[in-house]
Protein backbone atom coordinates (compact mmCIF):
# COMPACT_ATOMS: atom_id res chain seq x y z
CA UNK A 1 0.00 0.00 0.00
CA UNK A 2 1.19 3.48 -0.72
CA UNK A 3 -1.43 5.18 1.45
CA UNK A 4 -3.82 4.41 4.28
CA UNK A 5 -7.57 4.42 3.50
CA UNK A 6 -9.03 7.70 4.78
CA UNK A 7 -11.81 6.06 6.83
CA UNK A 8 -9.40 3.75 8.70
CA UNK A 9 -9.17 3.69 12.49
CA UNK A 10 -6.80 1.64 14.59
CA UNK A 11 -7.83 -1.16 16.90
CA UNK A 12 -6.37 1.01 19.67
CA UNK A 13 -9.47 3.20 19.34
CA UNK A 14 -11.49 0.22 20.60
CA UNK A 15 -9.35 -2.29 22.51
CA UNK A 16 -9.07 -1.61 26.26
CA UNK A 17 -11.22 1.52 25.94
CA UNK A 18 -14.06 2.36 28.31
CA UNK A 19 -17.68 2.31 27.15
CA UNK A 20 -20.24 4.70 28.66
CA UNK A 21 -24.03 4.85 28.79
CA UNK A 22 -25.94 7.94 27.53
CA UNK A 23 -25.78 9.39 31.07
CA UNK A 24 -21.95 9.35 30.96
CA UNK A 25 -21.71 6.42 33.42
CA UNK A 26 -19.01 3.86 32.72
CA UNK A 27 -20.51 0.55 31.60
CA UNK A 28 -17.29 -1.41 31.18
CA UNK A 29 -14.13 -1.87 29.16
CA UNK A 30 -13.63 -3.48 25.76
CA UNK A 31 -11.68 -6.67 26.34
CA UNK A 32 -11.58 -7.96 22.76
CA UNK A 33 -12.58 -7.09 19.20
CA UNK A 34 -13.98 -10.00 17.17
CA UNK A 35 -13.41 -10.18 13.41
CA UNK A 36 -14.76 -12.33 10.61
CA UNK A 37 -12.21 -13.96 8.31
CA UNK A 38 -12.60 -11.13 5.79
CA UNK A 39 -11.60 -8.62 8.49
CA UNK A 40 -15.06 -7.19 9.21
CA UNK A 41 -15.54 -6.40 12.90
CA UNK A 42 -18.65 -8.22 14.13
CA UNK A 43 -18.67 -8.01 17.92
CA UNK A 44 -17.01 -6.55 20.97
CA UNK A 45 -16.37 -8.32 24.26
CA UNK A 46 -17.03 -5.91 27.13
CA UNK A 47 -15.96 -6.57 30.71
CA UNK A 48 -18.64 -5.33 33.12
CA UNK A 49 -18.96 -5.27 36.88
CA UNK A 50 -16.37 -6.29 39.39
CA UNK A 51 -13.70 -4.24 41.05
CA UNK A 52 -10.06 -4.21 39.98
CA UNK A 53 -10.72 -7.19 37.71
CA UNK A 54 -12.36 -9.33 40.41
CA UNK A 55 -15.92 -10.48 39.74
CA UNK A 56 -15.90 -9.05 36.24
CA UNK A 57 -18.16 -10.61 33.62
CA UNK A 58 -17.36 -10.59 29.90
CA UNK A 59 -20.32 -10.15 27.55
CA UNK A 60 -20.57 -9.96 23.76
CA UNK A 61 -22.29 -7.06 22.04
CA UNK A 62 -22.74 -6.38 18.32
CA UNK A 63 -20.10 -3.99 16.99
CA UNK A 64 -22.78 -1.56 15.79
CA UNK A 65 -24.24 -1.32 19.33
CA UNK A 66 -21.33 0.91 20.35
CA UNK A 67 -21.30 4.39 18.87
CA UNK A 68 -18.30 6.65 18.52
CA UNK A 69 -18.62 10.21 19.67
CA UNK A 70 -16.21 12.80 20.96
CA UNK A 71 -15.89 15.11 23.91
CA UNK A 72 -13.21 17.21 25.59
CA UNK A 73 -11.44 18.55 22.50
CA UNK A 74 -12.47 15.71 20.18
CA UNK A 75 -11.27 12.88 22.44
CA UNK A 76 -12.47 9.48 21.13
CA UNK A 77 -15.42 8.41 23.29
CA UNK A 78 -17.45 5.17 23.10
CA UNK A 79 -21.10 5.12 24.07
CA UNK A 80 -23.71 2.38 24.17
CA UNK A 81 -27.46 2.72 24.62
CA UNK A 82 -27.51 0.28 27.54
CA UNK A 83 -26.72 0.15 31.24
CA UNK A 84 -24.15 -1.70 33.29
CA UNK A 85 -26.96 -3.65 35.02
CA UNK A 86 -28.44 -4.73 31.68
CA UNK A 87 -25.06 -6.05 30.52
CA UNK A 88 -24.39 -7.73 33.88
CA UNK A 89 -27.56 -9.76 33.34
CA UNK A 90 -26.55 -10.73 29.76
CA UNK A 91 -25.04 -14.09 28.88
CA UNK A 92 -21.40 -14.27 29.95
CA UNK A 93 -18.43 -15.57 27.94
CA UNK A 94 -14.94 -16.75 28.83
CA UNK A 95 -11.85 -16.99 26.69
CA UNK A 96 -10.67 -20.55 26.04
CA UNK A 97 -6.91 -20.30 25.50
CA UNK A 98 -6.68 -23.80 23.99
CA UNK A 99 -9.38 -23.21 21.39
CA UNK A 100 -8.35 -19.54 21.02
CA UNK A 101 -11.97 -18.42 21.01
CA UNK A 102 -14.67 -17.07 23.31
CA UNK A 103 -17.04 -19.69 24.77
CA UNK A 104 -20.24 -19.39 26.83
CA UNK A 105 -19.40 -19.31 30.55
CA UNK A 106 -21.25 -22.58 31.10
CA UNK A 107 -19.36 -24.47 28.35
CA UNK A 108 -16.63 -26.88 29.37
CA UNK A 109 -13.08 -25.93 28.45
CA UNK A 110 -11.28 -27.75 25.67
CA UNK A 111 -8.22 -29.85 26.28
CA UNK A 112 -5.21 -30.54 24.15
CA UNK A 113 -4.09 -28.61 21.10
CA UNK A 114 -6.32 -25.99 19.54
CA UNK A 115 -8.39 -26.98 16.55
CA UNK A 116 -6.85 -25.47 13.41
CA UNK A 117 -9.05 -22.90 11.69
CA UNK A 118 -11.07 -24.05 8.71
CA UNK A 119 -9.77 -22.97 5.32
CA UNK A 120 -11.65 -20.10 3.66
CA UNK A 121 -14.44 -21.20 1.30
CA UNK A 122 -13.71 -21.33 -2.42
CA UNK A 123 -15.46 -18.60 -4.34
Amino acid sequence: MTSIPSESVTVTHWYKQNVYDPGDNKIGEIMDVLLERDGKVTALIIGVGGFLGMGEKDVAVPFNAVQVTSKDNNKWYLMMNSTKDALKSAKGFKYDRNAMTWMPEDASATTGAPTPPAPPPNR
